[in-house]
C-alpha cells in the first residue's frame, strides 16, 4: 500500500480492509467483478492499493499516463486546464468508478482527492495482461464507456438548456444516487465533500447563484442544509420535479 502520490514512493505493507479482492465492498460494481473466484490471485497481485488524503492531486493532466485506477473508497473530481490556465470540473467520480481508462499517452484530466480515497492502481502492462487472461474483462470495460457516455449527455444537456434552480436540484439528485443511495427517499442525508465553487463550476454557474438556490430549496422546504456540507433531502419527489426529469 502506497500513500499519497502515485510517483516512486516506498510501498508500504497494509493491513487495512480490501487488500484481498475477494472481500472488497466495491468490486462487483467495476471490471473486477466479471473476473471469476478463481482469478482473484491474479487480480490481487495485479494492482496496488494506494490512499491519498483530502486535497492531494492523483494524477496531473498532461503527465505519462501509465496507471489506470479503480476508487475503493472516497470521492475524486476530475478537472480539464487550458494554456492560460483556466480549469473546469468536467465529473466527479465515486467507489467503484474508474479513471485514467483513456488510451492517450498522458493523462487527459487532473484528477484531485476531495476526500480520504482508497484506489486500486494498476499499471498499462498488468492491466493488459490481465485483460488477456479473462476477456470478459473487456465486456464490463464496454458497459463502463456506455455507462459514462450516457453521464456525459445528460452533463451537456443540463448546461445548455437548464435553468439554475434545475441544474442544482439534478446535481442533488445525481449525487445522492452516486453516492450510495440505489434510490433517493425522504429524509437521506448526503455529505457534499466539494465547495460551493466547485459544484458552481461544475455546473457553469457562480457560488453565489449555488447558494441562492440552495437557500431558496431549504425555504421551499425540499431540503434543509447543515453544517459541514451536509444535506437533508426533505421532499425528493418535488427535487426530482423542479430538477426537470
Amino acid at each position: 500500500m502506497t500513500r499519497g502520490s502515485v510517483k516512486a514512493r516506498p510501498m508500504m505493507q497494509h493491513a487495512e480492509p480490501y487488500t484481498d479482492c475477494a472481500t472488497c465492498a466495491v468490486r462487483a460494481k467495476n471490471f473486477c467483478g466479471s473476473i471469476p473466484g478463481r482469478g482473484l490471485d491474479s487480480l490481487t497481485r495485479s494492482r496496488r492499493l494506494v490512499r491519498f488524503d483530502r486535497r492531494q492531486t492523483i494524477v496531473t493532466e498532461g503527465e505519462p499516463a501509465v496507471s489506470f485506477f479503480s476508487i475503493v473508497s472516497g470521492v475524486v473530481k476530475l478537472c480539464r486546464s487550458l494554456p492560460d490556465g483556466r480549469t473546469q470540473i468536467i465529473g466527479f467520480r465515486f467507489p467503484g468508478d474508474v479513471f485514467a481508462a483513456s488510451d492517450a499517452e498522458t493523462y487527459t484530466t487532473t484528477v484531485e482527492a476531495l476526500t480520504f480515497v482508497e484506489v486500486c492502481q494498476f499499471s498499462r502492462p498488468r492491466l493488459k495482461r490481465l485483460v488477456q487472461a479473462f476477456p470478459q474483462i473487456q465486456a464490463r470495460f464496454l458497459e463502463t464507456s456506455y455507462r459514462y457516455l450516457a453521464t456525459l449527455e445528460d452533463q451537456i444537456f443540463l448546461l445548455g438548456r437548464k435553468t439554475a434552480k434545475e441544474k442544482v436540484a439534478s446535481f442533488l439528485l445525481s449525487y445522492s444516487e452516486k453516492a450510495g443511495h440505489d434510490r433517493v427517499h425522504e429524509n437521506d442525508r448526503i455529505n457534499l465533500p466539494m465547495t460551493r465553487t466547485e459544484i458552481a463550476d461544475f455546473l457553469g454557474l457562480t457560488p453565489e447563484t449555488v447558494s441562492r438556490v440552495l437557500t431558496g430549496l431549504a425555504r421551499e422546504k425540499v431540503i434543509t442544509v447543515g453544517v459541514s456540507h451536509t444535506l437533508c433531502l426533505l421532499n425528493p419527489g418535488l427535487l426530482q420535479r423542479i430538477s426537470g426529469h
